[in-house]
């Protein structure tokens, strides 16, 4: 099964986790001007061809603790334009070792907790917290993470106190937020920009699709240099 991007393609046969509206938010909302770059989770390795694309200077280590799920993100950076500018590396989070400090770090994490398992384990790597808890994400992060680096990322609007609190023992403070709404004004996502400056945050509301489930112009706005296709009138 292929996506078709602009400039890169991704094969997502063996990943549980498939190209979906969260990490094309979460790519194209980061943005660029970052030199080191890390993608905690890789799955296909979505995150970092976008932020390759955007930052055409980086260099970026993309790490997954799948062995499956790395050999397809490896084999969609190497049929890329960026190949050279990412390197794959299978670990956990919390096994990854490396003397660099990274201007941006960026994951579209595990979020379900206390819920039931399934048989599949990779299914729950990517989309369990029992592997990753938050607390762990943040101290680990803030360990990589350079003096004036980045560290963004999703998750559902619901656990957005959460990751505030946990951010907050770690001395990170959200920058940047933004929460996408539905139509009905119940919140989706929150998607936040950590740094170690505490600053009075930017915060903006998007809304990704309308009740048709046709995609908003904001969000066709903001991922319209990644979709091959055109999504005026897609629904999804």
């Amino acid at each position: 099964m292929l996506f078709r991007f602009k400039q890169f393609t991704i094969q997502q046969n063996v990943n549980s986790q498939k190209v979906g509206t969260d990490s094309m938010l979460l790519g194209a909302w980061t943005g660029g001007d970052f030199a080191t770059i890390l993608d905690i989770g890789t799955g296909t390795g979505i995150l970092a061809l976008m932020l390759a694309q955007q930052n055409p200077a980086a260099h970026i280590t993309a790490i997954e603790p799948d062995a499956d799920s790395l050999a397809e993100a490896r084999l969609n950076f190497e049929n890329s334009p960026f190949k050279n500018r990412i390197t794959g590396v299978q670990s956990a989070l919390q096994e990854f070792q490396t003397p660099q400090k990274f201007e941006l770090i960026i994951s579209n994490p595990p979020y379900f907790e206390n819920s039931t398992l399934s048989t599949d384990s990779a299914k729950n790597r990517a989309r369990h917290t029992h592997e990753l808890p938050v607390n762990a994400l943040y101290e680990r992060t803030v360990e990589l993470l350079a003096a004036h680096g980045k560290f963004t990322l999703i998750f559902p609007s619901e656990m957005e106190q959460m990751h505030l609190t946990e951010a907050a023992k770690q001395k990170l403070f959200p920058q940047k937020i933004l929460r996408t709404v539905r139509e009905d004004g119940v919140f989706k996502r929150t998607l936040i920009s950590f740094g170690f400056d505490a600053l009075k945050p930017v915060e903006e509301i998007l809304l990704v699709k309308f009740s048709d489930n046709t995609y908003s112009p904001a969000y066709i706005s903001m991922t319209k240099e990644f979709y091959a296709t055109d999504l005026s009138a897609k629904k999804n």
